[in-house]
């Protein structure tokens, strides 16, 4: 059987369309919170934990604003130690955040003690 040339056009099109369509997921990290009302406006990516010249731990994370417009966010680091305690801190309150259409914004964040081992990192809408 041939196929005409507005039948090879038209399949190689559909092909060609079902081979551009991609379903984007955001990076799970279980050390990161994105609040519920932030919905998939804001991801966070390549979270990072390292130990710099002192004996303190830093993180580092990207958070990407998926939206066409100004996101507004507040945002907090909670350091644990080796038994996954909180580690009480002024450093760990909301800090709010502004992040231009589509804009990557790096935040970075720095132990308040030598036994901090790990952090939680949460986002949220602002407030």
């Amino acid at each position: 059987m041939k196929m005409n040339r507005k039948s090879f056009l038209a399949a190689a099109l559909a092909g060609l369309v079902a081979g551009c369509i991609s379903y984007h997921t955001p990076p799970m990290d279980r050390r990161v919170t994105i609040a519920p009302d932030l919905g998939t406006a804001v991801w966070v990516t390549d979270v990072r934990l390292m130990k710099g010249p002192s004996s303190h731990f830093t993180m580092q994370a990207n958070v990407v604003n998926n939206t066409s417009g100004v996101v507004r966010m507040d945002y907090r680091v909670e350091w644990m130690d080796a038994t996954g305690t909180v580690i009480p801190s002024v450093v760990s309150t909301w800090q709010p955040i502004a992040a231009a259409a589509r804009a990557v914004i790096p935040l970075q964040a720095t132990a308040p003690a030598p036994e901090a081992v790990d952090f939680r990192f949460y986002v949220q809408a602002a407030r």
